[in-house]
């Protein structure tokens, strides 16, 4: 029982440093995404945010008149000579935090960030938890209250035994009854 109880701890640690790896590991779209920005720098900003008004689509995408007019005010706003940075924050002052495809990792925004993690590292031990416990059930059914296979000696008749033999004798006394 305490190598099945091991087995699932470490298990558990396995999958809370597969976690971080997996969310930092480079993924094809990402790829593609700063090919893109390295080719348009507009195209790389307007797809971290997204559109204000009712369509809720990506800006980058966006094909509504308030979309078109934020993608006209970041390719001017480079061709300016202004920053991401300097351009993403005019917009987000422009049009609030809404605006960010991913809330910043600072303050009450941490939550965002880090509850998942959490959640999942919490769902991994309940279910190594409730494991654990079945699996224990499931040997001292099998072993019995005496520690051994059957509850009893080898050869004596167990209650489950002996309720089997009773049910069968109940059978045939009421197949006879039956015959008669």
């Amino acid at each position: 029982m305490k190598r099945a109880g091991a087995a699932f701890v470490v298990l558990g640690i396995l999958a809370l440093l597969a976690m971080p790896a997996a969310w930092i590991a480079p993924t094809p779209a990402f790829a593609v995404e700063s090919a893109a920005g390295r080719k348009d720098p507009a195209r790389a900003i307007t797809s971290q945010l997204i559109c204000p008004c009712s369509c809720g689509e990506i800006l980058s995408g966006c094909t509504c008149d308030t979309g078109k007019a934020m993608q006209g005010f970041v390719t001017d706003a480079l061709k300016s000579g202004k920053g991401k940075d300097q351009i993403v924050a005019s917009l987000v002052a422009k049009y609030g935090e809404v605006i960010r495809g991913a809330p910043k990792a600072e303050g009450f925004n941490l939550i965002v960030w880090i509850a998942p993690f959490v959640a999942t590292a919490i769902g991994f031990l309940i279910a190594a938890l409730v494991l654990r416990r079945w699996v224990g059930r499931r040997r001292v059914a099998v072993q019995g209250p005496g520690g051994t296979v059957g509850g009893g000696l080898i050869g004596a008749p167990t209650t489950a035994d002996q309720d089997l033999a009773r049910l069968r004798a109940r059978a045939e006394a009421e197949l006879k009854r039956m015959g008669e």
